[in-house]
C-alpha cells in the first residue's frame, strides 16, 4: 500500500493522533471532585461508563459492518467530540452521568469498526500481515503526543480553569472526522448481514477454537491490568510523598508520571509489529501474565516500585491490545468483523467490573498495592490453568 501523506494509511495515522490526544487525562477526578462530587458518586460514573460501553458495543458494531466502517467512526468522534464540550459545561451528577453514557457509546462506534477498518484497508492491498506494525506505530505515536498534552493540560487548567481542557481536547478530536471522511468506505457486509446473522457469526467464532480460548484469557489478562488504573494515582502519590515531594507539588508529581507511563505505553505500541515478527504472538501471551504478576507482586515490597510496575502495566496493555486485535482479526472474515471485535470488546469491558469491585474490596481490607499483588497471583494461575485446559493461542 502507498504510504505518502495522502495515503489511506497516513490518513489513519493522523485520525489515530486525534483521538489520542487529550488535556484532561491526569486531571479528570479531580475536575468531577471540584464540582463537588464524593467518592462514591464518582464510582457510580465510572459504573455508568461501563454498563453504557457494555450495552452498545454489539449493537454498534454491527451498525459498524452494515453501514460503513468510517461512517461509523466519524459518527462516533462527532458524539465524543460534543461529550467533551458536554463535561466541560457540567457541573451536577445527572449531567456528568449523561456525559459518560453518551461518551462510552460514541467510543464504541469507534471500537469495532477501528481496527476492521484499518484491517480491510490493508487487504485491499493484500497487507495484512503489517496490521500489528500499522496499529501499533499509530498507537505508538498517539500516546507519545497524548503524553505531551496531557502535561499541557494541567498547565493550562492551572493557568485558567479545568473546563478549557475539555474544550480543548474537543476541538482536536472533532478534526478526526473530515480526516475520516476524506478516505474512502472499505467494502461492508451490506443488506444481507442481518442480526440475525450477525448473532450467528458471533456464537460461531467466540465458541469455537481458536478464539474461544483466547478471549477468555485475554479477559483475564485485561481485567487484572485495568486494575492498575484505579489504583495507580493513589500508589503513585503516596511513593512520591515519601520521597520528599512536597504535598503541594503531588498533583504535578502524579501527571509527570502519568506521562512517563504513556511514553512507555507508546514505545510497547509502537514496537507492537516487532514484537509480533520476533517474539510470536504465542509467546508473548505466554509471558506477559508472568510480567504483569511479579510487578504486581512487587508493589508492597519497595515503594519506589511502582514506577517501573505501572511502566510494565501500560506497555504490556496496549502492546497486547494490538496483538490480540491481530490475533481476532486474522480469524474472522470481513463480513462481521466489527461485530465480532466489538462482541470481544464487551466481553473483556465485563471482565472488568468485577476485578475492580473485588480490587476495591481488598484495597480497602489491605491496600491498594496489596490488592494488586494478590490479583497479580490471581492472573498467573488462572492463565497456568487456561493453557492446560484450552491451550488459548
Amino acid at each position: 500500500m502507498e504510504r505518502g501523506l495522502g495515503s489511506p494509511v497516513a490518513k489513519y495515522y493522523a485520525y489515530k493522533t486525534t483521538e489520542f490526544v487529550s488535556f484532561t487525562a491526569a486531571i479528570w477526578i479531580l475536575f468531577v471532585r471540584s464540582r463537588g462530587l464524593s467518592f462514591a458518586e464518582v464510582g457510580a460514573l465510572n459504573s455508568v461508563w461501563w454498563l453504557a460501553l457494555v450495552a452498545s458495543e454489539i449493537p454498534t458494531g454491527y451498525l459498524g459492518d452494515r453501514l460503513g466502517r468510517r461512517s461509523a467512526m466519524a459518527f462516533g468522534t462527532a458524539i465524543i467530540a460534543v461529550s467533551t464540550v458536554g463535561m466541560g459545561l457540567s457541573s451536577t451528577f445527572l449531567q456528568f452521568a449523561i456525559v459518560y453514557g453518551a461518551w462510552a457509546v460514541g467510543q464504541t462506534f469507534r471500537s469495532g469498526s477501528d481496527d476492521a477498518w484499518l484491517y480491510d484497508l490493508l487487504a485491499e492491498t493484500d497487507e495484512t500481515q503489517e496490521f500489528a506494525n500499522v496499529r501499533g506505530r499509530a498507537t505508538g505515536i498517539g500516546l507519545a503526543i497524548g503524553a505531551v498534552t496531557t502535561l499541557a493540560g494541567g498547565i493550562i487548567a492551572d493557568a485558567t480553569n479545568y473546563s478549557v481542557t475539555f474544550f480543548a481536547t474537543a476541538a482536536v478530536t472533532a478534526l478526526g472526522i473530515p480526516i475520516l471522511l476524506s478516505v474512502s468506505e472499505t467494502k461492508t457486509a451490506g443488506s444481507d448481514f442481518t442480526p440475525q446473522t450477525a448473532i450467528r457469526v458471533i456464537r460461531e467464532k467466540l465458541t469455537q477454537p481458536p478464539l474461544r480460548g483466547f478471549v477468555v484469557y485475554f479477559a483475564l489478562l485485561f481485567g487484572v491490568v485495568n486494575m492498575a488504573y484505579i489504583f495507580d494515582q493513589p500508589i503513585v502519590r503516596d511513593v512520591a510523598l515519601g520521597l520528599g515531594v512536597p504535598a503541594t507539588a503531588a498533583n504535578t508529581a502524579v501527571s509527570a508520571s502519568y506521562a512517563v507511563f504513556s511514553l512507555a505505553a507508546a514505545a510497547a505500541s509502537y514496537r507492537a509489529g516487532w514484537i509480533r515478527d520476533h517474539i510470536g504472538i504465542r509467546r508473548w501471551f505466554f509471558v506477559v501474565p508472568i510480567l504483569v504478576a511479579v510487578a504486581f507482586g512487587s508493589l508492597p515490597l519497595v515503594g519506589v516500585l511502582a514506577f517501573p510496575a505501572f511502566i510494565v502495566a501500560r506497555g504490556v496493555s496496549n502492546a497486547s491490545l494490538v496483538l490480540g486485535n491481530q490475533y481476532v482479526n486474522d480469524h474472522v472474515d470481513s463480513a462481521g468483523r466489527a461485530t465480532v471485535l466489538s462482541a470481544t470488546g464487551m466481553l473483556y469491558s465485563l471482565a472488568v467490573i468485577p476485578f475492580e469491585l473485588a480490587g476495591g474490596v481488598v484495597a480497602d481490607a489491605v491496600s491498594p498495592s496489596g490488592a494488586l499483588a494478590a490479583f497479580g497471583g490471581v492472573l498467573l494461575v488462572g492463565a497456568g490453568v487456561l493453557w492446560v485446559v484450552d491451550r488459548p493461542v
